[in-house]
């Protein structure tokens, strides 16, 4: 298998290569007003069974 050359790091960076802030503005992380609910925490309707196998099974 030929590589042509390339790097796989060069083909998948997709961090951006402009460092001028006004037109591409930093990313900034997000902040949740609540903790992020696990897979395997107890549901948020209170019923007792795990979220996944309850509100979380359509989500």
């Amino acid at each position: 298998m030929s590589n042509s050359g390339k790097h796989l790091s060069e083909e998948s960076n997709s961090a951006p290569s402009c460092t001028d802030t006004s037109c591409c503005p930093p990313n900034n992380p997000v902040v949740r007003a609540a903790p992020k609910i696990g897979r395997n925490d107890p549901c948020i309707c209170g019923n007792g069974q795990k979220y996944k196998k309850c509100c979380g099974k359509n989500a």
